[in-house]
């Protein structure tokens, strides 16, 4: 249980603004986005990263940095992520876990993902969480401190654990995720969702209106709607889950 005097009065006001957020921001596509500084200022970390577990293709996407170089980013994705001895380790957990409880230190040192990504980049002592509802992953944080700072402590931890539920409550479920809908049929269905016609879809994306119908079919059929107005609901309460 988190402690009053885990944090300081600077840190509390932190603290609530998050939930604030977390409650007025629920739901919204850049939910991550908007707390990640946030999440990284209270736990005083020096670097922190995001993505979305996609489990159908075992990868990390959509990612999200803060104090990131862009570059680190773009080779995690096209190159690391395939030679990442903890990531899959932290993520099956599901609760706050340093890295050094899945790996110790001395044999992380010993591999190519420490020595040619981790380090050059500063990234060392890390604390990962993952977040998921009804089964489907939301969104992870990846929260790093560099060599030469203190090691994360259970303080960390337990601030953590109080933020998952809300967190997990109020991150939006990927449409796209849960029913593996294509970029395209994606797009499509949140334009829809949003009341435009076919037509205007077609406009928008500048592609022909039967290829429209077509996608829009595909990914009715995917998410087992009859009509628009279902399918509007269900990309509704992917964002804002009543419980």
């Amino acid at each position: 249980m988190l402690l009053q005097q885990d944090l300081s009065s600077s840190e509390l006001t932190l603290f609530a603004e998050i939930l604030w957020k977390l409650g007025s921001k629920k739901g919204e596509n850049d939910l991550r986005e908007n707390i990640i500084a946030d999440i990284a200022a209270l736990l005083h970390a020096d670097f922190a990263a995001s993505y979305v577990w996609d489990a159908k293709h075992a990868l990390s996407k959509h990612p999200i940095m803060w104090k990131i170089d862009q570059k680190a980013i773009q080779e995690y994705e096209q190159i690391w992520q395939y030679d990442d001895p903890i990531t899959s380790e932290l993520r099956k957990r599901q609760k706050p876990t340093f890295v050094n409880e899945v790996m110790a230190y001395s044999h992380l040192k010993k591999t190519s993902y420490y020595n040619e990504f981790l380090q050059p980049y500063g990234l060392y002592h890390g604390l990962n969480i993952y977040f998921m509802r009804d089964g489907i992953d939301l969104g992870d944080f990846r929260i790093w401190r560099a060599s030469d700072s203190a090691m994360f402590t259970d303080r960390e931890k337990r601030i953590l654990n109080i933020l998952e539920p809300y967190i997990s409550n109020a991150l939006p479920i990927e449409i796209s995720t849960r029913y593996d809908l294509t970029p395209r049929e994606h797009e499509i269905v949140l334009l829809v969702s949003k009341g435009l016609s076919d037509k205007d879809v077609a406009n928008l994306l500048n592609i022909g209106f039967t290829t429209i119908r077509t996608h829009l079919k595909n990914a009715m059929k995917k998410i087992g709607c009859n009509n628009r107005t279902e399918m509007a609901l269900h990309v509704q309460h992917s964002r804002n889950p009543q419980f």
